[in-house]
């Protein structure tokens, strides 16, 4: 069983009146990676700060590695230096005027660690994160993702039992962010350090999570794995949010297996989908498809699916995106590969796994 990190319970804070997270309660494992995920203003910055200690919650409990942080109800806080957490901030928030070293050995200098311990720890972090012989170089002359490497070093350099990184990859362009997402998932793995990190990001979120936590309106709304979340969405802002998706309004026509039914829908035919939430005959409910889970193909007198036609197509590179009609209902279908097969206008065939097609009460 693993070993719990981190806990929050029931954590509540306003600004100015307005609630900005609700009675938000969460569970991080040792050495897990954790995404909190969610629209700005969705209170998921707000919840990090109070776990590292730069907000104080109005009601609720924080612990860190079995250690009670914050109380509200007991009076008890304790402050953000005496809580063993290392944190990666969006801007990076390194000092201009030290090189590199001094950056990275300055919570080791705060700790009055010696000199030779303080060499050694820095010169260790540094080769983790690939910045091995730049300890002297000016934090000036370093790159966007460089600086984001220092402030990394930083955060890890002190051996906390726990890591927050608040947006740290959104200032640097998408190459580098998709190289440093790699490299940051890597990392932990190495250090099996728990991890909680903050992003409005879905493949950011996708890529690096153990479990993303989807916030919406200042309380958690859902938590799993990232292919859960995709697979097995509760609610349409989720299936929305955590990726593009075809969300149609149907009614239950009737239970064909134990998780599937089939629905009637505005397309005009029986949709075969299944689902997790229970459901019966003659209930509203909502179908999510993904578009990459489709296949459309020409039309023919022996195709199978459902005819649509083609209104519009978007090649994207590795994959076009089309928007088909299907029987005045506009859905989007992505095919993979490098090469566009079907022209605007043209009549298709459109085929839907049911174990792709997930039923959502409304």
């Amino acid at each position: 069983m693993a070993t719990q990190s981190v806990e929050l319970v029931d954590i509540t804070k306003r600004f100015g009146g307005k609630l900005v997270v609700d009675s938000v309660c969460l569970e991080v494992d040792q050495g897990e990676f954790v995404v909190i995920l969610g629209p700005s203003g969705c209170g998921k910055t707000t919840t990090l700060r109070m776990l590292a200690g730069l907000e104080s919650p109005e009601s609720g409990r924080i612990s860190v590695g079995g250690k009670i942080v914050t109380d509200a109800a007991r009076g008890v806080f304790v402050r953000p230096e005496h809580r063993d957490i290392g944190m990666v901030f969006q801007s990076y928030a390194i000092w201009p005027h030290l090189t590199v070293f001094e950056n990275v050995a300055f919570p080791l200098r705060v700790r009055r660690m010696a000199k030779r311990e303080i060499e050694a720890k820095v010169a260790k972090v540094l080769a983790l994160v690939g910045l091995a012989g730049e300890s002297q170089r000016s934090a000036t002359a370093l790159s966007g993702g460089q600086m984001q490497r220092v402030a990394l070093a930083r955060a890890l350099v002190f051996d906390p039992a726990l890591l927050l990184f608040d947006e740290p990859l959104s200032n640097l362009d998408l190459k580098l962010r998709e190289h440093l997402r790699g490299e940051l998932k890597k990392l932990q793995r190495e250090t099996g350090l728990t991890s909680v990190y903050v992003t409005h990001d879905q493949a950011e979120a996708v890529e690096l999570a153990d479990r993303v936590i989807v916030m919406q309106g200042g309380k958690v709304v859902q938590v799993g794995a990232p292919e859960m979340l995709f697979r097995r969405p509760r609610s349409r802002f989720v299936a929305e949010f955590i990726a593009t998706a075809n969300v149609i309004d149907g009614k239950v026509e009737a239970l064909l297996g134990e998780k599937t039914a089939r629905i009637g829908t505005p397309c005009g035919t029986g949709l075969s989908a299944t689902f997790e939430q229970p459901i019966s005959i003659g209930q509203d409910v909502q179908v999510v498809v993904h578009p990459e889970d489709c296949v459309l193909s020409p039309a023919s007198k022996n195709g199978a699916g459902y005819p649509a036609r083609v209104i519009e197509q978007q090649y994207q590179g590795t994959s076009t995106r089309y928007l088909v009609d299907w029987n005045g209902t506009p859905f989007q279908v992505v095919a993979l590969g490098t090469y566009s097969r079907l022209e605007t206008g043209s009549a298709v065939h459109l085929a839907i796994d049911p174990a792709c097609a997930t039923i959502i009460p409304r």
